[in-house]
């Protein structure tokens, strides 16, 4: 429960040319991991890596930087928290 209050989740994507990543938001501080061959390979990683962070799943390949993978988290914990 702690990880949903401190401004903590993660952000799973696909890159414009097939790669994938998910990126750690803590605080005011964006981690990026990837790319990876396969969504698969994001998608089990991530539940064991952060088992009780909010996630957020984006299918359309983009790319972001930091500022809007930030609002993103940010937006996915806010609403993780108006669900709980």
């Amino acid at each position: 429960m702690q990880a949903r209050n401190d401004g903590h989740s993660v952000i799973v994507f696909p890159d414009l040319v097939g790669g994938w990543y998910f990126v750690e938001i803590d605080g005011n501080a964006v981690y990026r991991f990837g790319p990876f061959e396969s969504y698969k390979i994001v998608s089990d990683l991530v539940p064991v890596l952060f088992p009780e962070i909010p996630k957020l799943e984006i299918l359309e390949p983009t790319e972001f930087d930091d500022d809007a993978l930030m609002i993103l988290g940010n937006g996915e914990r806010v609403g993780e928290t108006s669900r709980g």
